[in-house]
């Protein structure tokens, strides 16, 4: 009877991480990207939507957003370290994402955020696209973060934010 008990309970452990692992695999997020109160008063970029979606890939996660209404060029991208965008410019949201309490960078240098996606490039039309990897990173880490797009183009050293202007538009980022 203990060794039938036994092999029960190895079952229902077993079985529990295979679903929980199958979950983490499946992991998902998503963020909807809207203008900031305040972007109404600037002289472009007043009418920035868009989404981000958030996939656990292993031990990392793929980033793919699509962004319209900017005004040609570069634009800083982050997550940010709230999802709070009642602020009419953004500051609620608090600074960059920072899980390791780094100075700023791109994506690809030796020292940045974790929330430093880097720039949007918006084409003539105002649209853009931007896929990438935060490495490391599980979605559940994402919960109660938000996305925000910048005026101007992050020049990815400068601390805090890279240089990058003003925030126009951003979205809490939502776990599923």
């Amino acid at each position: 009877m203990i060794r039938l008990n036994c092999i029960a309970l190895a079952m229902l452990v077993c079985g529990g991480f295979l679903v929980s692992s199958a979950r983490a695999a499946d992991a998902t997020a998503s963020a909807t990207v809207a203008p900031s109160k305040a972007a109404a008063t600037q002289p472009s970029n007043t009418n920035v939507t868009g989404t981000v979606s958030f996939t656990q890939d292993g031990d990392d996660v793929k980033v793919v957003a699509d962004v319209a209404g900017l005004s040609p060029g570069k634009h800083g991208f982050h997550i940010h370290a709230k999802a709070d965008m009642s602020d009419p410019h953004l500051v609620s949201a608090g600074g960059h994402w920072d899980m390791g309490h780094h100075h700023h960078g791109g994506p690809d240098t030796a020292e940045h955020h974790s929330g430093d996606l880097g720039n949007l490039v918006a084409d003539d039309s105002g649209k853009a696209h931007l896929e990438g990897t935060l490495k490391g990173v599980k979605i559940a880490e994402l919960a109660g973060k938000s996305v925000v797009v910048h005026a101007g183009e992050d020049d990815m050293k400068s601390d805090p934010a890279g240089n990058s202007g003003g925030r126009v538009a951003g979205g809490a980022i939502e776990v599923k």
